[in-house]
């Protein structure tokens, strides 16, 4: 049976199918192996790569290759993910059970042991054993992923992030977080918000691949495999895949398959394509759900200037139709939900446009009544009559809570372009 090299669903755990991020870990080590031994925040989008770059770094062979040998290094990687009813002390038990698992030091595992089975953990503890472990040569690494759901948590206080942010300053330990967001952007109150804390760390972004990384992990999942893909067929993955690692391996999942099916051409496009939209839309949705409201104009606007007859707009053909969208894109493509080649702009994924028109339209039969989206646009400040006059069949056509998001988005943008969108999402 011939096993198909391209698996997505879980983190990478195989050094040898982790592909990219070099320059990302550059910085990281590069600010571990400094004399100063600083703290790293690492923040992407979803599903971007960060657990699989924080587990390869934690990867004895990977540590010993970029410099962080275990005659000096100790290097921990703890998950947070669901710890919702997490505290300090227990925090501080799970982390320093991961530690003694991997100091090599008997004598470090049993002090290290010795203070997490302690009821209370305080400060001194902590800097005890942290000291402990530089007397013996060593420093420690600490990989937390998700760390959001600490600074999120309000059983965290002032007086944890101000004790950590103590012994990664003093004591031989560096923190390297993965977030969502920015840390700052996620903290459980004002207070917490303004803690010093924050300030030890540099931001790292995980952003899309970059068109070489994609091309060195189709060829490498290809490696091993009897199987060849066609350039054109390389430049389609790109295309869908939007330089997301998940949407490379997905489409390269699909594409694989339907060679062993025999199938080629426009058959094969039509096989990845219908398969991946199944797989991607749980992921597509967080995307679209999780951006605010100018966020989703500055889609919308990029949609349908892309899908007009200039095609994919300029910055200023952009800013021209929705000027707020200076302030929006970069975070869209630093997200990865918008992409920019040779100068132009355009959403990051064709079939990610297809399923955002496909998302905001109604069923068939599901359709409000002209009259009843007329009144709802008159209640709302209305639109010029021959903007109307244009949707009126199409706007009843999309669904009722986008209804105030497209309201905004004629209301916001150029008319003229809106409108074209909505009447092409109404299927007119």
């Amino acid at each position: 049976m011939i096993v198909n090299p391209f698996t997505f669903g879980n983190p990478v755990r195989d050094p040898d199918q982790f592909y990219g991020r070099e320059r990302e870990m550059r910085q990281i080590v590069g600010r571990l192996l400094s004399s100063a031994f600083e703290s790293t925040s690492v923040v992407g989008e979803r599903r971007i790569g960060k657990t699989s770059l924080l587990t390869h770094l934690a990867h004895p062979q990977i540590a010993t290759e970029l410099g962080l040998t275990p005659d000096q290094y100790t290097v921990v990687y703890v998950d947070f993910q669901g710890c919702t009813d997490i505290t300090p002390v227990r925090f501080w038990s799970r982390v320093l059970r991961k530690v003694a698992r991997a100091l090599a030091d008997e004598e470090l595992a049993a002090l290290a042991k010795e203070t997490m089975s302690r009821t209370e953990i305080d400060q001194y503890d902590l800097e005890d054993l942290f000291m402990e472990i530089e007397d013996r040569g060593l420093r420690l690494v600490l990989l937390m992923d998700e760390f959001e759901y600490v600074t999120q948590n309000p059983n965290f206080g002032l007086d944890f992030f101000a004790g950590l942010r103590a012994l990664a300053i003093h004591c031989p330990l560096a923190l390297i977080t993965a977030t969502r967001e920015e840390l700052v952007d996620l903290c459980h109150s004002d207070a917490i918000k303004g803690s010093p804390f924050f300030n030890i760390f540099a931001s790292v972004f995980l952003r899309p691949f970059s068109p070489e990384e994609v091309a060195a992990l189709i060829e490498g999942e290809l490696t091993a495999a009897s199987v060849t893909f066609s350039e054109s067929e390389k430049a389609y993955i790109g295309e869908i895949a939007g330089g997301h690692p998940i949407f490379v391996k997905m489409a390269g999942h699909y594409c694989f398959e339907a060679h062993q099916m025999g199938l080629e051409g426009g058959a094969l496009r039509q096989h990845v394509a219908e398969n991946f939209l199944q797989q991607a839309e749980p992921h597509f949705t967080y995307l679209w759900t999780h951006s605010g409201e100018s966020e989703r104009i500055t889609l919308l606007t990029l949609l349908a200037l892309a899908r007009g007859k200039k095609g994919r707009p300029t910055q200023d053909q952009l800013l021209k139709a929705y000027s707020r969208a200076s302030y929006i894109l970069p975070d869209l493509i630093k997200r990865g939900l918008a992409l920019k080649q040779n100068e132009r702009f355009d959403v990051f994924s064709p079939l990610f446009a297809d399923w955002l028109l496909m998302e905001m339209s109604v069923g068939a039969g599901e359709e409000a009544d002209e009259q009843t989206a007329q009144q709802w646009i008159e209640e709302r400040g209305g639109i010029e009559r021959t903007t109307w006059n244009r949707i009126r069949r199409a706007f009843p056509r999309l669904k009722k809570e986008y209804w105030p998001l497209l309201g905004e988005f004629l209301r916001d943008t150029s008319a003229e372009i809106a409108a074209q969108l909505i009447v092409n999402m109404g299927g007119i």
